[in-house]
This record gives C-alpha cells, structure tokens and sequence, in this order.
C-alpha cells in the first residue's frame, strides 16, 4: 500500500460517489490507475463497501441511546446474534462493539419515541444470558462517521486552550 492507496481512501471515505475519473484529476494520475488501484483495494477487502450517510434527524428517528449490555455465557457470539438481530418495530440498532471491562457490549440505537428503547431493553432481558443494562440518552452528535456537527467545527482564529 502506497500513499496514493491512502489519498484514495481518503477520497472515496469523504465522498463515496466520486468517479475514477475525478479522483485521477484531484491526485494527478491516470483514471486506469485509479481503477486498477481501487479493484485491488476492494479485493483485499480494505475497501468493503460504499455507503449513504442519512440525516436522521431529517426523518422520524432522531432520538439515540448508547446500551451498555452485560452478559454471561459460554458463546458471546451466539448471543450477541441474539441480540442484534431483535425485531423491535421502531428500533434501528446502528453499531454494536465487543468490549473489554466492566461491559460486554456496547450498542448504538436509534428511535423515533424512548418507549421504543424500553421495548428493545424489554426483549433483550428475555434473553437468560442478559445480566444488567444500562441506558444512556445521546443528546447531541459532534463527530460521526467521520463527519464533524457543523456546530462544532474549528473556526479560523479559534485557538485551542
């Protein structure tokens, strides 16, 4: 992998839709270049998809909870199948992550109404395995998928103190 592998990346992570040939233009070399690179980037799987970032807040669901989750068992895996692949009408569950500590899980949720988190919560503790969970409310996003709030970008003149 060379710089341009990564000034590729870098290009498409910013903006998936960007043709071969624009990236050829913005990096100065040939748009076969650029589509010889990117195939092999998406054949090692270090590419592995391109995607639509949604303005939820533009939609119905606009409330987020982190859920921390405790569990006990044998097979983590099998449970946390279990878990993420709960059908709650309402319920969007967005990432979910392996954790070392006092938490197993971590999950990232989105809803149109909190009850709906109760919901969720509800059909999770079924689940024998399901210890304890904890519920935090996101009450507003600074930095996801890679993009900054507008609200929180550094602007020319701020200093960092």
């Amino acid at each position: 992998m060379d710089e341009i592998d990564i000034q590729i990346m870098k290009l498409l992570e910013e903006n998936g839709r960007l043709t071969h040939e624009e990236i050829s233009k913005r990096l100065h070399i040939s748009r076969p270049s650029v589509h010889n690179k990117v195939a092999r980037l998406e054949d090692k799987n270090i590419i592995k998809g391109y995607r639509s970032i949604i303005d939820w807040n533009k939609l119905e669901e606009k409330v987020k909870a982190i859920i921390m989750v405790k569990i006990k068992c044998i097979n983590f895996k099998e449970v946390a199948a279990r878990i993420i692949s709960l059908d709650v009408p309402g319920v969007t569950i967005e990432e979910a992550q392996r954790l070392a500590g006092e938490w197993c899980m971590m999950m990232k949720v989105r809803v149109a109404d909190p009850q709906d988190i109760t919901n969720l919560i509800d059909e999770m503790v079924k689940i024998p395995e399901v210890q304890e969970t904890s519920t935090t409310l996101i009450l507003t996003t600074i930095l996801e998928d890679g993009l900054k709030d507008k609200g929180y970008e550094k602007e020319e003149g701020d200093q960092m103190i």
